[in-house]
Parts: structure tokens; C-alpha cells; sequence
């Protein structure tokens, strides 16, 4: 649920004025778009999930099977657009699988405390930290790539809290558990903001590896000193741990990278195969340039058809080359 609900926000958060990034004022924005809402829905539904499966498993297991919803993505990329599963496609799949029966087999029992005072409180201040830089630096230009970080840390924090909810749960502190859900509402709000900026500014298949790497990898390595698994009474012990969390990771990073799953999420993945992608602003200009070629050929119709012709090839050459000195905003371009 969350990998498509994330598909189909990618799409509509690339539509948004740039210019919103990092502002409420763009979700805002997107929340007058059905298919963004649509997605919004689909990440609200997961979370319950998500929260009961740590009744069950350690979060050890359950961040990293988070991977699987881009088995999901690929499945529906091949279907729907009939893009090709190549042979690396399968082998991620097989790593993410291999990868988190492993953790399954190698992870210590499923634990229902967690540490309190100043090493939660700590550990949850710098996430806060890392998630907040990129709005304290809102007044320069934010990469995507910093935007995207920052998701990720957001996400990694509300998957921690999310943990702590289920704690809570477990033992029937209803107090403490609906404390924990604000902190990760809180948690996921700044990190949807966050993604929705990092969209806007870099492709999905950029974004996407950075932030499920962030994600899934803090939640695991804080998980033996915030969360009770001891990882010293593992199967494995801690380097069966994070050998089957490397092997999910690194399927996961290839599988956001086919093109089935481009295809899906990415809207330029199709033209970015073949050189020809272009940004949201150039495909701006681009949709100027079309008008403004419509009202040249309306003024055309007054005129005799040489100085309509001639009229024409001169205004094109204008759209065509620009002067020199200016940027071309119609060039092919990957954000």
C-alpha cells in the first residue's frame, strides 16, 4: 500500500509550481488532486498494517518487508504497460525474498519494550534534526536529494514510533499509545512534505532509493538499543542481521531502477530511455511555445502566403534557437 500509494503521488506532485516546495501550501495543493488523495488513502491504510505486524514480528522483519511492495510495483509496471522483467529485475526480487526470510530466520524474538528517557529522546532528536535541516535552509534552493534524506529520516522516525505504538498497545497503555500515534502522524506529515518536494525536484527512481534506504535502515540498526531485541541472542547474531538487511536493501535499490517500475511511477522513464526527458518547466515552455506558434498561425490567415511563410520561419527560428546568452528551457533535460 505504501509503494503504490507513493506511485501515484509521484505522478501528480510533479505537476505542483516548484516554488511550493517545502511549504504546506503543496500539499495543500495536491490534496485537490483525487489521485493524489487516492494515494494518501492507500499510505493510511498501510500504517495499521504495519503497526499490527509489529505485534507479531520484531521490527527487524517488518521495516525491511516493506520491500515487497516494489515486487508489487514491478508486477503492475509489467502488466499494465507491459514494460519487460529482465533477469536483474528477477534476481532483486529473489534478494528482497531471500533477504527478509533470512532476517526472519536470524532475528531475535519480538520484544514489547523499549528504552525511555534521554537515549529515546536523543535518538528521536536527531532524526528530528536531520528531517527539519532542509526547512531551516528553505530560503536557498533545496536539492532533491537533501529533500529526499530528509523523508527518509522523517519515515525512519514515524517507523520507530510506530513500534512504540504497538508497544503500547501490547500492554494496554491506551495513554501512551495514542501519544505515540500523534508523534507519528507528526512524524509522517513532515515526511510526506518532504517527498513531495523531493519529487518535485528529482525522478521517482532517484527519490525513491534514497528514502527506503534511510527508512528501513535506521529503524533496524537503532532497533538493539532502542527497542529490547537483543541482537546478541540472534540465530546469526548481529552479522546475520545486517548481511540479510544488506541483501534487501541492495535488491530493493535494482528493482527501483527497472524499468517496469519506472514506467509506473517515473513519467519520464519512457523518453529518459531514449535521451528526451524533459523537466517540468521545460514542458511549460514547451506548451507556451505550442500557443504561441496557435496566434502566429491566426495572424497568418491576414496575410499573403509568402509573408505569411516568411512571418512563420522567422518566429519559429525565434522558438527554435534562443539568444545567445539565454538558457534553452526546451532542451532535453533530467531535472
Amino acid at each position: 500500500m505504501y509503494c503504490l500509494g507513493v506511485a501515484l503521488q509521484a505522478v501528480e506532485a510533479r505537476v505542483v509550481p516548484a516554488d511550493r516546495g517545502l511549504r504546506p501550501s503543496l500539499v495543500a495543493g495536491l490534496a485537490r488532486r483525487p489521485r493524489w488523495l487516492a494515494g494518501t488513502a492507500l499510505g493510511l491504510l498501510g500504517w495499521p498494517l504495519q503497526a499490527a505486524a509489529l505485534l507479531l514480528a520484531p521490527l527487524t522483519v517488518v521495516q525491511p518487508a516493506l520491500a515487497f511492495g516494489l515486487v508489487l510495483l514491478l508486477a503492475l509496471g509489467a502488466r499494465t504497460l507491459h514494460e519487460p522483467v529482465r533477469r536483474r529485475d528477477v534476481l532483486a526480487v529473489g534478494a528482497i525474498v531471500a533477504g527478509v526470510a533470512g532476517l526472519a530466520a536470524a532475528a531475535p524474538e519480538a520484544s514489547s519494550q523499549h528504552v525511555g528517557g534521554w537515549p529515546l529522546a536523543g535518538a528521536l532528536a536527531a532524526l528530528a534534526a536531520v528531517a527539519l535541516a532542509p526547512y531551516a535552509l528553505r530560503r536557498q534552493r533545496v536539492d532533491g536529494v537533501v529533500a529526499a534524506v530528509s523523508a527518509g529520516a522523517a519515515f525512519a522516525a514515524s517507523g520507530l514510533t510506530t513500534k512504540f505504538v504497538a508497544d503500547a498497545v501490547k500492554v494496554h497503555h491506551w495513554g501512551a499509545a495514542a501519544a505515540w500515534t500523534l508523534a507519528t502522524g507528526l512524524g509522517s506529515g513532515l515526511a510526506l512534505l518532504s517527498e513531495m518536494t523531493a519529487l518535485q525536484r528529482r525522478p521517482a527512481t532517484q527519490v525513491a532509493p534514497l528514502v527506503f534506504v534511510v527508512q528501513v535502515a535506521i529503524p533496524v540498526l537503532a532497533a538493539p538499543l532502542l527497542t529490547g531485541e537483543s541482537w546478541a541472542h540472534a540465530p546469526l547474531g548481529a552479522v546475520g542481521i545486517v548481511a540479510g538487511l544488506a541483501v534487501v536493501i541492495a535488491g530493493a535499490v535494482v528493482l527501483t531502477t527497472a524499468r517496469a517500475v519506472r514506467a509506473l511511477v517515473d513519467d519520464e522513464a519512457s523518453s529518459a530511455d531514449s535521451g528526451t526527458a524533459v523537466s517540468p518547466s521545460a514542458r511549460s515552455e514547451a506548451n507556451a511555445a505550442s500557443t504561441r506558434g496557435s496566434e502566429l498561425s491566426a495572424v497568418n490567415t491576414t496575410m499573403s502566403p509568402a509573408d505569411g511563410r516568411a512571418a512563420s520561419g522567422r518566429d519559429a527560428s525565434k522558438l527554435q534557437r534562443p539568444a545567445t546568452g539565454e538558457a534553452s528551457t526546451l532542451r532535453p533535460s533530467r531535472y
